[in-house]
């Protein structure tokens, strides 16, 4: 069976989003493994464009990692996207609402296109997030989709609505499900679900989600970085 192993260094414990639109210097992000600018669900409709201004500076600014979250195809807007942000400095994209393969394909073919026209010699890669139950059914399929994918998560507020669950045991199978995928195509151990709720909460979250198999977590607060990465700092290279 064929395995794809991420470079050095990927995934991180911890994950920092930023609204790209309200993305200025990089100084105060450093809390967090990596940053996430957000173009998709953080950056409304009508800042959208200035989202990606923001992106392409921040990028070329970049002394960390950064990801970027990119809007899903079917808003038509993923290719402005992916002009503003394939550059040096972008270490991967997340993809939110995955749900074919063929489509995580074709997204790697637009960015090796605009790798290659732009003369990028680090590969970008691909972090495909499942937030659907169409999704968690394909997972195994995405998570071998190509060779960019380095990682996959699951997020679960959309999913929780799309099952039509209140409640944790509802995500039992989806998130064994998504564990199970990336163990099986040889990526590291999944992104738990953003955490945004109280401090209060968040170390016997993110313990429950390291017993469940899952390797590291996206944060909306830089204070809670260093407590999932105490957390998951086992977890990554396993």
């Amino acid at each position: 069976m064929t395995t794809f192993a991420p470079p050095t260094g990927l995934p991180f414990t911890s994950y920092l989003y930023v609204p790209a639109f309200e993305a200025g210097s990089s100084a105060g992000h450093a809390a967090a493994g990596a940053v996430v600018l957000d173009l998709e669900h953080l950056t409304p409709a009508e800042h959208k464009e200035l989202g990606r201004r923001n992106a392409s500076s921040y990028l070329d600014a970049a002394t960390g990692p950064v990801l970027v979250r990119v809007n899903h195809p079917s808003t038509g807007l993923l290719e402005q996207d992916l002009d503003a942000i394939v550059r040096p400095g972008l270490r991967a994209i997340r993809l939110p609402k995955s749900e074919h393969p063929d489509e995580v394909r074709y997204i790697a073919s637009l960015v090796e296109r605009l790798r290659a026209e732009r003369g990028l010699v680090d590969t970008i890669g691909l972090q495909v997030m499942v937030e659907t139950a169409r999704g968690v059914e394909a997972i195994a399929a995405l998570a071998r989709a190509t060779h960019t994918v380095w990682s996959v998560g699951l997020g679960e507020g959309d999913l929780s609505a799309d099952l039509g669950t209140r409640e944790d045991e509802g995500l039992a199978l989806s998130r064994s499900s998504v564990v199970l995928a990336a163990r099986s195509a040889g990526l590291p151990a999944p992104v738990q679900v953003t955490y945004g709720g109280p401090v209060e909460g968040l170390r016997a979250s993110t313990e429950r989600g390291r017993r469940l198999g899952f390797g590291s977590r996206t944060v909306l607060d830089p204070a809670f970085a260093a407590t999932v990465d105490e957390i998951y700092s086992s977890a990554v290279h396993r």
